[in-house]
């Protein structure tokens, strides 16, 4: 994934350099499977209804505290793989037994993938229109 020259993560000094793994962290139930968990199970992620009210819960209502030119930088990385058509989103959402980190139950058996990423990009570019317009008028060379 690209890296932005001068671009440093949001909590550390290290280059950042986002993937869309970035836009499950809210969604992660490692150790909160009892709490986090039991909640998501309760939604129903092939519902576009429900996926966006989490969408805008977990994903654009929290990643307001990243600067404008991460939000702008992580929606970057998204549109690019949106514009692949043989993209393989499904591959995101698959439970890996040997990672930290997990999705609630039955995730990676979403109906269509490619529509949950895509309402992630529409509806971020709803929630942030004015701070990705702003980092879109800079030169990200300049970050």
């Amino acid at each position: 994934m690209p890296k932005h020259k001068g671009l440093r993560g949001p909590w550390s000094d290290a280059l950042y350099a986002p993937t869309l793994h970035h836009f499950l962290g809210p969604f992660d139930v490692y150790d909160r499977e009892e709490t986090l968990g039991v909640e998501l199970e309760t939604h129903d992620m092939n519902d576009p209804a429900q996926r966006a009210a989490l969408i805008r819960r977990d994903i654009t209502g929290q990643y307001k505290e990243l600067s404008y030119r991460h939000r702008h930088a992580l929606l970057e990385v998204l549109a690019r793989a949106l514009q692949e058509p043989g993209y393989d989103f499904q591959a995101i959402l698959e439970h890996d037994p040997e990672n930290t980190h997990a999705l609630p139950a039955l995730w990676d058996e979403m109906d269509d993938p490619r529509a949950f990423f895509a309402d992630i990009y529409r509806l971020a570019r709803e929630d942030w229109r004015d701070d990705l317009a702003r980092a879109a008028a800079e030169d990200p060379a300049d970050w």
